[in-house]
């Protein structure tokens, strides 16, 4: 089912989640596959196609959804720059990682809530293809494999977000992407401005 994006497209995606369904939609950057966290794992796989090993983002709908997830130490100051376009990846009491972010779209995040659950999260095509733009080819290629697919045009050029793992010191982005951390958050410092190497007038000190 095709759906445009709307009040009612809302309503349907929140319902599908909610009874375990595979959904397609807009995930502030590029088009997503979303589904609850854990059950849905297996079935987006299944819908990726063989291959897909990698482990899924999660969305989650604020930083207070990360104990939940068994993540310590959530008090970093570079999680203000969520809500935004950063995966972060943690490390966890069982000793694995995860991938999380809080997306910056409201309405995102709105839904992550009335799911009740985190979600799964991974760009629309088949393992090793590139991701797809366009709703209506997603609908011909993945409408029987899901519940819902929302249409809120095509998403031409976007980039996908930017990935960041802080499971490691000093902290090291993975993936440039639609978003960029600031150097002190990386343990760097910032570049000497230029200016402040110019010279004064002789006898006058440098301000």
């Amino acid at each position: 089912m095709l759906i445009r994006r709307g009040d009612e497209s809302f309503r349907a995606l929140a319902a599908a989640l909610r009874d375990g369904r595979v959904v397609a939609a807009a995930c502030d950057t590029i088009y997503g596959f979303l589904g609850i966290v854990p059950d849905s794992e297996a079935d987006i796989r299944r819908i990726k196609g063989r291959g897909e090993t990698k482990p899924f983002l999660i969305l989650i709908h604020d930083t207070d959804a990360l104990k939940g997830l068994g993540v310590q130490g959530t008090a970093h100051p570079i999680l203000s720059l969520w809500p935004g376009p950063f995966t972060f990846i943690f490390p966890t009491a069982s000793g694995k990682t995860i991938a999380a972010r809080v997306p910056e779209d409201r309405r995102l995040r709105s839904l992550i809530a009335q799911a009740g659950l985190p979600l799964f999260s991974t760009s629309v095509n088949r393992a090793g293809e590139s991701p797809m733009d366009d709703p209506v080819r997603i609908h011909d290629e993945f409408g029987g494999e899901t519940a819902l697919v929302e249409d809120s045009g095509v998403l031409r050029g976007r980039k996908p977000s930017t990935i960041v793992d802080l499971s490691v010191h000093p902290h090291r982005v993975l993936r440039p992407g639609a978003g960029t951390v600031p150097r002190k958050y990386l343990g760097q410092e910032d570049p000497p401005n230029p200016m402040d190497q110019v010279p004064g007038p002789p006898g006058k000190p440098v301000r």
